[in-house]
């Protein structure tokens, strides 16, 4: 028996055997992959520039507490020893120094002085110096193992009381360089002060200065 041919109407459901069929192509072009490639390295090449400036601003920042710190302390020195004041001036050349560990104070201790208030008219104080002398040395130590290569200087100022005012005291002012080592930066992100023409500092770029101005 024969099997039975199908209908017209059915013949013309049936697709046609020479249709041919292609698939959708899916998925990114080498176009496509390039062009991802580059906008996510310019966003990467952007968040490293701006963590490398977060860090510098960072480190500025701590230098810039620490010198606080520093000249807080020797701004306690000099006004506990007024006698002495002149002598916290130290107006030396730039030279960078080095830090050291030492297992003991390497300041040498101060020089033998009096001081006596037995007559309160005619007091004796002769240690004003020999202090002040003990207090920069060991100041300086402590700027030179807290900044890179750091060391200061620093200037007095006395400004006399105004004649005819009873009971008003002379005006003592420090002016304090605070100078260390650092990498040299772009002018752009420079934030250094100007350093004391007295210094002598001649290699200014790759050199960092901290001015303070305080009124004891």
């Amino acid at each position: 028996m024969k099997p039975s041919k199908p209908s017209a109407s059915m013949q013309s459901r049936l697709p046609s055997m020479d249709m041919r069929t292609y698939d959708t192509q899916r998925g990114a072009t080498l176009i496509e992959v390039l062009v991802a490639i580059v906008i996510l390295a310019v966003a990467l090449f952007g968040m490293a520039g701006l963590t490398s400036s977060a860090v510098k601003y960072n480190q500025f920042s701590r230098m810039r507490a620490t010198g606080l710190s520093l000249v807080a302390d020797y701004a306690e020195r000099a006004r506990a020893n007024i006698a002495g004041f002149a002598d916290y001036a130290y107006t030396t050349a730039y030279n960078p120094s080095s830090r050291s560990a030492a297992t003991s104070d390497p300041t040498a201790a101060p020089t033998t002085c009096q001081v006596d208030t037995s007559t309160p008219a005619t007091p004796i104080n002769t240690c004003g110096s020999a202090i002040a002398t003990y207090d920069q040395s060991q100041w300086l130590t402590n700027v030179a193992n807290r900044l890179p290569g750091g060391t200061a200087y620093v200037t007095t100022e006395l400004t006399p009381a105004p004649p005819g005012v009873n009971g008003l005291p002379a005006t003592r002012v420090l002016n304090i360089w605070l100078i260390w080592s650092a990498i040299q930066e772009d002018e752009d992100f420079a934030q250094k002060q100007i350093c004391p023409s007295g210094a002598n500092i001649s290699n200014l770029p790759a050199v960092n200065c901290m001015y303070f101005r305080i009124t004891l």
